[in-house]
């Protein structure tokens, strides 16, 4: 046994040992060249090898079996997990192609479903892979099969997460959807021909109702909303397959369009209400001022209305002259003036037409209220049953959008159009009452009966403008063409909120306002070309140098223009508190027709006022001639700080009335540029200067980053 086994000519059981030479019908291998090949002397006469023996092929069968069977068992479970995992995948996608449908149709409950079911196909196909059993171990194929199970747990990953949005969403189009159906006031949706005229009582009660009912789920499915998109921007849309990139394709859409749907919605719903006299009957002051002649708080209060809603319905719709107002009183009323006033208009008392003397439209506003309300009380000898607690001041250009909906109008036998509305107007109450032997005292009577029409052909729009009639209001409030001011606190915190009170802004950081004051200067701001240029060196060595420059362009050729004269203001630059004037120019006494025809050099003022520091000057510019007017300051060390730690603010605000004041900055910094918003051109990148040019359509905020 334990002896040396003999030579055997098996293979299988002594690899070792020698073949046998190849029978004589197979031909013999060459040797390898150079070899001498082995020749026995004494060969035996060749005999024919013996069958290999039955035991043999038994276990080679055996070895080979065994062999097919392990890759069977291997490989089969594999093809078919991988089998499995394919037609879960195909399912999904399926699924996901009903999510894109669904989302762009706006019907995400469907598409939660569809959601849902493609999550819940992942998953099976990610169970399904764990099936491959070895074949995930081994180098190649472990790491195609791992690939695919992370991409299958990022997909679910990404659709879970999508699940709540998708709620949110919902949520979200769902209380839109009962929103628009309060208008149907009793549960009937208003066909889009009805008119908000054709309403009875209780139908605009009941749509009112059901506005504020559902105002609190507005603002949560707002607030959702906005968690929502934060959580939609940090999914990394790249990296996704391309079936859930292409699913979710339609979300990068639908949720800044519902987030703006919100937006538009809340605020606008939010003032519907009070304003419409619900759930208690609300009266207003209503002023209508004329941006051609400015003032600080917007244009010259030309006429005044009373106006009351009680839940929808136009209690009061009443309008006067100003002077209708104001005259009567003259003997017994002694508000004095503001000293601008009283030096360069030449008045003596201060009356509700020049209320609005501060660009802080509040305080202008509250002026106004309390000097309409004491005249009125002193015209009528009696207290009013209803004192007034909200002012809203009109601009002309409010209107113009309106008529731009609603189509021309026809009153007295004259057209008013979105283009000639304003000229139309101002000749009507200036020379064609004259030509038509209207009474001094009539003229501005006109202006009550456009009203009347506007406000007919509102109501008479069908269901379908009605959205764009709110368009036109919001857009409005957002370029100051429309202000608003409540003595009701819940109500001012509201019209605060969205910006819509035309308040002065906190200083945070730089901050310019530019406020006109129109003295006795007819209507020449509507030819005048004006321009602001902010320069600003904050790499001064006594710290920030700022100039301002203000460049006026009278474009009217003439005096013969019944509208137009030379240009008289008082303006007012507000900058930040603390700032140091260190010279100005263009100031002057009066203009030259007081001052013998020549320009007399006038004061600068220099003072506080409603948390900035103000440069008021006196300036006059003749017909077809341009003038300038200049402040240089340094800001305060607060300012200054903030620049050192690189970044920049600049806030600049809107005067009520004014839109189309050209504004250019020039600003030099320390170090280079990173980023700015808004941007300057790409020509202008890469150094340490800031040059933008823009308008003064709405308030600008200006942010540069440095290096």
């Amino acid at each position: 046994m334990g002896g040396r086994m003999p030579d055997s000519p098996n293979f299988l059981t002594n690899p070792g040992a020698r073949q046998l030479p190849a029978p004589a019908h197979e031909p013999v291998t060459p040797p390898p060249s150079g070899r001498v090949p082995f020749v026995e002397p004494h060969r035996a006469p060749q005999q024919k090898a013996p069958p290999l023996s039955t035991k043999r092929f038994r276990w080679h069968r055996w070895v080979l079996g065994a062999a097919v069977g392990v890759v069977v068992v291997l490989l089969v479970p594999a093809i078919y997990s991988l089998s499995l995992a394919g037609v879960s995948a195909q399912k999904a996608k399926h699924a996901l192609s009903g999510v894109e449908k669904n989302i762009r149709t706006l019907e995400f409950e469907a598409a939660q479903v569809n959601l849902n079911e493609a999550t819940e196909e992942l998953r099976q196909g990610r169970r399904h892979l764990r099936g491959v059993g070895v074949w995930r171990d081994l180098p190649w194929s472990g790491t195609q099969i791992r690939g695919l199970e992370n991409a299958l747990s990022a997909g679910i990953e990404t659709l879970e997460g999508v699940n709540d949005l998708l709620e949110t969403a919902r949520i979200v189009v769902d209380v839109i959807k009962v929103g628009e159906s309060a208008l149907s006031g009793v549960g009937v949706a208003i066909p889009p021909t009805r008119r908000f005229a054709d309403l009875t009582k209780e139908e605009k009660r009941e749509m009112l109702r059901r506005f504020q009912t559902e105002l609190p789920r507005l603002r949560l499915a707002r607030d959702k909303l906005d968690i929502a998109n934060e959580l939609w921007l940090r999914i990394p849309q790249d990296d996704l397959a391309a079936p859930i990139r292409s699913a979710l394709a339609p979300l990068a859409e639908t949720i800044p369009l519902l987030a703006e749907t919100l937006d538009n919605a809340v605020p606008i719903i939010e003032v519907l209400l009070p304003l419409a006299g619900y759930p208690e009957p609300r009266r207003f002051v209503v002023l209508l001022q004329n941006a051609n002649e400015i003032r600080p708080g917007g244009g010259f209060i030309g006429n005044v209305g009373t106006v009351t809603f009680d839940a929808g319905d136009l209690a009061e719709f009443e309008f006067q002259d100003v002077y209708a107002i104001d005259n009567p009183v003259n003997d017994v009323w002694d508000e004095k003036p503001p000293e601008p006033m009283l030096r360069y208009l030449g008045v003596q008392k201060w009356f509700l037409r020049d209320s609005n003397w501060s660009p802080d439209f509040p305080t202008s506003a509250e002026q106004a209220l309390d000097f309409y309300i004491r005249e009125t009380e002193l015209n009528r000898h009696a207290p009013l049953d209803h004192r007034p607690d909200t002012l809203i001041a009109l601009e002309p250009g409010f209107f113009e959008d309106l008529l731009g909906l609603t189509g021309p109008i026809v009153v007295d036998g004259i057209t008013f159009d979105r283009e000639n509305f304003f000229d139309t107007l101002q000749f009507e109450v200036e020379v064609g009452f004259h030509q038509q032997g209207i009474p001094v005292d009539q003229r501005k009577d006109i202006v009550a009966r456009i009203g009347d029409e506007i406000v007919s052909r509102l109501l008479a729009l069908p269901a379908s403008e009605w959205p764009s009639v709110f368009s036109i209001f919001r857009e409005s409030l957002g370029k100051k063409d429309v202000l608003m001011y409540s003595r009701d606190p819940q109500f001012l915190t509201i019209l605060d909120a969205r910006g819509w009170t035309g308040r002065v802004r906190p200083t945070n950081g730089d901050y310019l306002w530019v406020v006109d004051a129109n003295l006795a200067a007819l209507k020449t701001d509507g030819a005048m070309k004006k321009n602001i240029r902010y320069r600003l060196d904050a790499d001064h060595p006594d710290g920030p140098l700022a100039t301002v420059t203000l460049t006026y362009t009278n474009t009217a050729p003439d005096f013969r223009d019944f509208r137009y004269t030379r240009y008289r203001s008082y303006t007012r630059v507000y900058v930040p508190e603390g700032s140091e004037l260190l010279a100005s120019r263009g100031a002057m006494k009066n203009d030259i027709h007081l001052t013998g025809g020549i320009v007399v050099p006038g004061q600068t003022d220099v003072f506080r006022e409603l948390g900035k520091t103000v440069f008021g000057a006196f300036w006059s510019v003749e017909p077809g001639k341009t003038g300038e007017l200049e402040f240089t300051y340094r800001l305060p060390p607060s300012s200054a700080a903030r620049i050192r730690t690189g970044m920049y603010h600049l806030d600049i605000q809107k005067q009520p009335g004014v839109s189309d004041t050209g504004i250019r900055l020039e600003h030099t910094f320390a170090n280079p540029v990173r980023n700015a918003v808004p941007s300057e051109p790409s020509s202008e990148w890469g150094d340490s200067r800031y040059r933008v040019e823009t308008d003064t359509l709405r308030d600008r905020v200006f942010d540069v980053e440095l290096r």
